[in-house]
Order: C-alpha cells, then sequence, then structure tokens
C-alpha cells in the first residue's frame, strides 16, 4: 500500500487574522524524535478501524512556542468519526487508526483564541484536509494567536460599583440568512465582581458590542424610597437600553481593552400579569410565562436571554412578571407536563404603565405520524436507531421562541411520530451516509422544501419520507488566474431559480476547498440547475443570504445536475466579493 506525507501549515505571525494567514515552515520539533506526542482518545468500540492518520503541533502564534494541554478536536461526518486529543509537553498531537474521508481540526486552549486548520478570518471555516486508507499526514502546525479581552466596570446611576452584573460582548453574524447579533462565543460572558469589574477574553479581533444586565426580571420587586418599582433595563454600551445606539468596540490581534466602562440605564420597571387558560378553557396549573424581546429597531439579537423573563402559572392560572423594562416583547405561555404540552404567545409593547388583565389560551401542538420508505422499494441496509427525523423552524422568525421544534425515534417498523408542532416547519432526516433524503409527502403533496403550518391540536396521518441512494456529487478544483490551486476560498453553490433561495434550503450549500485546492459538494437535489462561485472573504452563513446570492449570480458559471449525478467542474477564483 502506497503511503503519501505531505505538509500543512498555517500562518504562525501574531497578525494573522489581519494578514489573510500565510505560509511558512512548521515549528522546529513539530515531528522531532525522541518524544512521544500526546495520543487520541479512546476509539469507539463499534467505530471501524482506519488504516489513515494526522499529527502535528500547536503553538503560539506570537512566539512559536509549544502549547501545552491544548485541545485538538478532529470530526468527518462522511466517515461518521469524531475524536479529542491533547498536546503533549512540546505541543504535538496525534490521530491514528482513522478512517478515510473529508475532515476538519479545530485547536483550542483557554486564553488563546480557537482555530480550525487553514482559519484566516476569524469569521470564516478553516480547511478542511482529505485523508485516504493508509495515508499518513503530519507536519500539521496550526498556530493559535492570544485572545484579545474586553474589560471594565459596571456602575449604577451614582456611580457606585454593581456586583453580579451579567455582561455580554456581542458581534453581528449570519444566522437563518440574515447578519444578527448573537453572544460572541463562550468566552463572551462575565459577571461582574464587587468592585463591578468584567474581563471577557480569549475573544477574537473583530467589532462587538456590550451589553450589561442586573437581574432576570420575574424575581422578587425592588420599589425606590417612593413605593414604585425601580430598576436597571438591559444596557449597551455606552449607556443606552437600545441597541440601534450602541457604540461598537473594535479588537485587533492579541489586543487588551479595559476601558469599556459605563452605568446601567435606570428607568421604571412595570408588572405584566394576567392569566393562561388551557385549550378547553380551564386554568392552566402547571407551566411558565416567558417574556423575550422582539426586534429592536430593525435589529435582531439573537439569543439574548438578558432579556428573557420566567415566573410560574398559579395553582389559578394567573401570573405575574415583576421588573420589566419598557421595550416590545413576545409573551409565551408554556403550560401542562411530560410530553404533550400546550402553548400560547402574543406581542406586547410595554412603557410607564402596568400591564394588566393578559388572558393567553393555550392551544395544543400538531401530531404528525409517518414512515420511511426507499425509492426503488428496496429495503433499508441499516438499523431503524442509524436514523434521525425532526422538523426545523420554517422562518428564521421562528427560532429563538421555543415552539415548533420537534424530533422523534424511528421504529423498527420504520414509523416515527412527530409531537408539539406550533410552527412552520419543515421535516428533515438524517440517513446513514449513502443515503440521502429525497422528499416528504403528505397526503399526495411534496411539502420537502415548503414550511407547512399544521393544524394545532390535530393528527396528521400519513406523511411518507423517502430516502434515497441516488446521492448527487459535486467536485472540483478552485485556482487563481495563473492556474494555481486556491486554498483560501469558499465555493458556494446554489439554483438559479431564486425561489428556491429559502431559509435553510437544501438547494444552497458552500464549501472550502481541501489541501490540494480541491472542492466536494454532495446531496444537492436534482435535476437542477446550479450556478458556482468561489470567492474571498465570505463569512459562515453568508451564503444563505438571497441579497448576497444576487449580487453574485453574475458570476455564476451554470451547470446541470441530474438525480445522483456525480460532476466535475473546476471554478476561477472570482477577483469580485460582495
Amino acid at each position: 500500500m502506497r503511503f503519501f506525507i505531505l505538509i500543512i501549515t498555517l500562518a504562525a505571525g501574531a497578525n494573522a487574522f489581519a494578514q489573510g494567514g500565510g505560509g511558512g515552515r512548521p515549528p522546529a520539533g513539530a515531528a522531532g524524535r525522541g518524544q512521544r506526542p500526546a495520543r487520541a482518545q479512546p476509539q469507539r468500540v463499534d467505530a471501524p478501524r482506519g488504516t489513515a492518520s494526522m499529527r502535528g503541533q500547536i503553538v503560539a502564534a506570537d512566539n512559536g512556542a509549544p502549547i501545552r494541554r491544548a485541545q485538538v478536536r478532529i470530526n468527518s461526518p462522511e466517515a461518521r468519526e469524531g475524536r479529542v486529543a491533547t498536546t503533549d509537553q512540546q505541543g504535538r498531537f496525534e490521530f491514528k487508526e482513522l478512517p478515510a474521508g473529508r475532515y476538519t481540526m479545530t485547536a483550542s486552549q483557554g486564553g488563546y483564541v480557537s482555530l480550525q486548520y487553514g482559519q484566516r478570518r476569524p469569521s470564516e471555516s478553516g480547511t478542511p484536509i482529505e485523508l485516504g486508507d493508509g495515508q499518513t499526514i503530519e507536519k500539521i502546525a496550526i498556530a493559535l494567536p492570544r485572545g484579545s479581552v474586553l474589560g471594565g466596570r459596571i456602575t449604577d446611576e451614582f456611580g457606585e460599583p454593581v456586583a453580579n452584573a451579567l455582561v455580554t460582548a456581542f458581534r453581528y453574524a449570519y444566522s437563518g440568512g440574515s447578519r444578527r447579533l448573537q453572544p460572541a462565543g463562550q468566552n463572551a460572558r462575565d459577571t461582574t465582581d464587587d468592585q463591578g469589574q468584567f474581563r471577557l477574553f480569549g475573544l477574537p479581533p473583530g467589532d462587538y458590542y456590550v451589553s450589561a444586565s442586573l437581574r432576570g426580571m420575574g424575581g422578587p420587586e425592588v420599589t425606590d424610597p417612593m413605593g414604585e418599582p425601580s430598576g436597571y433595563a438591559p444596557t449597551y454600551y455606552p449607556g443606552t437600553p437600545n441597541v440601534a445606539e450602541a457604540t461598537r468596540v473594535a479588537l485587533a490581534v492579541s489586543q487588551e481593552n479595559t476601558g469599556v466602562s459605563f452605568s446601567l440605564f435606570a428607568t421604571r420597571l412595570v408588572r405584566v400579569s394576567g392569566q393562561v387558560l388551557m385549550s378547553d378553557g380551564a386554568p392552566a396549573t402547571n407551566g411558565t410565562v416567558m417574556a423575550l424581546p422582539s426586534t429592536i429597531a430593525g435589529i435582531t439579537v439573537v439569543a439574548m436571554q438578558q432579556g428573557g423573563a420566567g415566573n410560574r402559572i398559579d395553582a389559578a392560572g394567573k401570573f405575574r412578571l415583576n421588573d420589566v423594562a419598557p421595550g416590545r416583547y413576545v409573551i409565551q405561555a408554556r403550560a401542562g407536563g411530560g410530553r404533550d404540552f400546550e402553548l400560547a404567545k402574543i406581542d406586547i409593547s410595554v412603557g410607564n404603565d402596568d400591564v394588566e388583565g393578559l388572558t393567553l389560551v393555550t392551544s395544543p401542538g400538531a401530531v404528525i405520524t409517518g414512515s420511511f420508505v426507499s425509492d426503488t422499494g428496496e429495503p433499508f441496509d441499516f438499523r431503524a436507531d442509524q436514523l434521525q427525523v425532526g422538523v426545523r423552524a420554517g422562518s428564521p422568525e421562528s427560532v429563538g421562541l421555543g415552539a415548533g421544534m420537534a424530533s422523534s425515534r424511528v421504529g423498527d417498523d420504520w414509523s416515527f411520530t412527530l409531537r408539539n408542532i406550533s410552527e412552520p416547519v419543515v421535516v428533515r432526516a438524517q440517513p446513514p451516509q449513502g443515503w440521502a433524503m429525497k422528499s416528504v409527502i403528505i397526503n399526495g403533496q411534496d411539502i420537502t422544501d415548503t414550511p407547512t403550518e399544521f393544524p394545532r391540536g390535530q393528527t396528521v396521518t400519513g406523511m411518507q419520507v423517502m430516502l434515497t441512494k441516488k446521492i448527487t456529487s459535486l467536485t472540483g478544483q478552485v485556482t487563481d488566474t495563473g492556474g494555481n490551486p486556491v486554498l483560501d476560498s469558499t465555493v458556494v453553490v446554489f439554483p438559479g431559480n431564486e425561489k428556491l433561495w429559502t431559509y435553510q434550503s437544501r438547494y444552497i450549500k458552500a464549501a472550502r476547498p481541501d489541501q490540494d485546492g480541491k472542492y466536494r459538494v454532495t446531496g444537492l437535489p436534482g435535476p437542477e440547475q446550479y450556478l458556482v462561485v468561489a470567492l474571498r472573504g465570505l463569512e459562515d452563513g453568508q451564503a444563505g443570504d438571497p441579497e448576497f446570492l444576487a449580487g453574485i449570480k453574475d458570476l455564476g458559471t451554470k451547470l446541470d445536475i441530474g438525480e445522483g449525478e456525480s460532476k466535475s467542474v473546476d471554478v476561477k477564483l472570482s477577483a469580485q466579493k460582495q
């Protein structure tokens, strides 16, 4: 058996992100002798043993020093393989007995920016590593820059320090086909100490918006000397409750900015109260009412939990949310217990007066029963418990409300039941490798890519999810004008038909070229006419933005892909970026 050795390095300079990466030799000792590399975690007993291996070294970007006890994760969905290794004293790692496949590799260590192999910008994915049977890839070097720091002090309106305030750094990222403010990762939250100080560390370079909130709503009421409920609204730097008026804080690579200090916005707080009734008219006796912030000034803040609130429904079905700051909210009630529950939601605007007398009438979600079949009628060559089925939100507006999400185990007879569906959804299945979802049919209607609202409180039977072995494959080489392979790019494949540019569309895929500049996209529905474009500087998730696709449509190479067809199309790197 023939073995291949390929040298792969990542830029080791402190300005790797700013300079867009680069080449360079792997740090000394990456493949040296006399030291035993750290071993990967034990392989699963039921996992097939492969014949390939990868090894390399994790170093600090500023000085090239080995990073000890860094975690290195590899993942290959197609090979159904995922492992974790810890680096040794020399920063080295090794993975053995790997099955062939295309792997992503991520390195992380406290105080450093987590990076994928080949990642050159914080908003992009890295370079996948194509690993063949019997192949050994060594001298893989990933240089981690030290994380940037955001710090400061939170005070009240009198300049006194505020302890136990939750501080969160947000940044714009693509979600559901549009840019939204989202928490900037696992290191993006901190709680102030007794001096009001906070410190967010390990942040990648970029632009941030910092928010602070003293407490969640729904707790014991706080009143001022005049007997009025008072408190603090979630506040954005430099001291505004309106995210549209927040000031952006820019961080360079490994920069420390500890001057992000501001005062919480003092405001009169109000009560939101009412009653929750079940669908049969009886008061709800078990459940929770939540207040979730709505879009503010056209800006959607994803998972802004510090603006949420929760309160138990009492035995009479009554609820009361205390200390609610002014703003727009979605009030959502969940009543009942077990696997069957009921939901209700309403939009409200909170001003300076209490909101009383709200009535929320819940209703049960829809129930869907169905089964899996193959497109040829042949029996499946895998176990039913290897198959997953569930629903996804049909629109970005439904994400984050906690409604409309359901999943199901598949029975030995290939049947399934999806419960508590309360929003328009699409049904998605995740079969084992070698199979793909072809269609979702109900009552003779194909709803595979159509967000569908099912009648709440009713059971819909006869859904048929069809699987196929006819899986499309599109491969090719990305080159520059000189014909040289390009690794630092993203290949976007999307349909020419704009009606298919929908939320979570199966027809839109993005892929990064591997270590040889070769890309691979599988599972596109066919037959369909597609466009292929290779660009630099794309953010993760940007390919799902219809406005972005409209801007690059004229740059695309056209091709037709039939059902189960495999094609090879080489792509030139486009000089234009939208």
